[in-house]
């Protein structure tokens, strides 16, 4: 955990001037009638990026308004998250949100923002695996094999995440406990740059989306070994669950994808973008490209994201704090 609390504390210096930030930001123009600011707050390309394009390209014409994706990455989300808790609470300001964003709380006493007061929740989007994934070069085909690799590093295995409190990352550190074995965080902004990472070989392992690395695996770039989540996926179904590798003392980590959008705003609003993304999920159209992607479409009442967030903020902290993952 040393090496990998200087990265943290380089990404979470950030954290100090958010609220500046985005009140200037805010002051250049709030969406006006007719318009909305779909803010994702990770790097273009990655899984919540590929998300909000995907609702926001149906979700405009199905609102009669403009939607303007705009990618403010930073921070593990947490400059993206506070420029939408301070926006107008007209609910045209929406957020992509991932388990991440309950799990900051829990890493830092001194967000700008609250988690659950500053925001209010529209819908869950869906879900996708996480999985253990290694470049060919680390020499290890299957668990067996790459837990005795690893075991064997004297300086321990470096494995890398979209970024810090992300799902992957908490993986990552349960699978340190729970196996025993010597792995340090290399935090990532995003999941483009960490996957590029992986494939390019800078580093040998990496706990991922999904969806982000499947087609790398299809093509033999990468090698599947585990995945996080408590059953396997139709997408790899010859690779086993942790727990079916004997790894009982670890949960299941699997990310979870919402939009939310500035607390305070009109119910009557939130009840219609809510029921205007439940039908851009169920479109056929839309529904077989997030379902190719390995998204599990889930949808739900605006009250159904809010005790998710609610109940996973809750063990994301007792994980937090039993892997000491905080800044120091």
């Amino acid at each position: 955990m040393r090496n990998s609390r200087t990265g943290m504390l380089k990404t979470f210096l950030a954290i100090a001037a958010i609220s500046c930030g985005s009140a200037a930001a805010l002051a250049q123009g709030a969406p006006g009638p007719g318009q909305m600011r779909f803010v994702v707050p990770f790097p273009a390309g990655g899984t919540l990026d590929i998300l909000a394009r995907t609702v926001s390209n149906e979700l405009g014409p199905a609102m009669g308004e403009t939607v303007v994706v705009e990618n403010r990455p930073g921070a593990s989300g947490a400059i993206g998250a506070d420029y939408v808790a301070k926006a107008p609470k007209d609910a045209r300001t929406l957020f992509i949100a991932s388990n991440t964003l309950i799990t900051l709380p829990a890493m830092r006493n001194d967000l700008p923002f609250d988690v659950f007061k500053d925001f209010a929740p529209i819908i869950e989007l869906g879900e996708t695996p996480t999985v253990l994934t290694l470049h060919p070069s680390f020499g290890a085909s299957d668990y067996k094999s790459f837990v005795a690799k690893a075991k064997a590093m004297k300086d321990g295995v470096s494995y890398n995440s979209p970024g810090i409190a992300s799902p992957p990352h908490l993986a990552g550190e349960l699978l340190s406990r729970a196996a025993g074995l010597p792995l340090i965080h290399v935090p990532y902004r995003g999941t483009q740059p960490a996957v590029t990472d992986l494939v390019s070989g800078q580093i040998g392992m990496m706990m991922a989306p999904l969806n982000a690395v499947l087609p790398f695996i299809q093509n033999k770039q990468l090698v599947p070994i585990a995945l996080t989540d408590a059953t396997r996926t139709k997408y790899l179904p010859d690779v086993p669950t942790l727990k079916e590798l004997g790894v009982t003392n670890m949960p299941p980590v699997t990310s979870w994808f919402a939009v939310l959008t500035t607390g305070g705003s009109p119910a009557d609003r939130v009840a219609r973008l809510n029921a205007e993304i439940a039908k851009i999920l169920r479109n056929p159209k839309v529904a077989a490209s997030l379902t190719s992607q390995t998204f599990e479409i889930k949808t739900g009442s605006p009250a159904d994201i809010a005790k998710l967030m609610h109940d996973d903020a809750a063990v994301n902290a007792k994980i937090v704090a039993e892997a000491k993952i905080a800044v120091q």
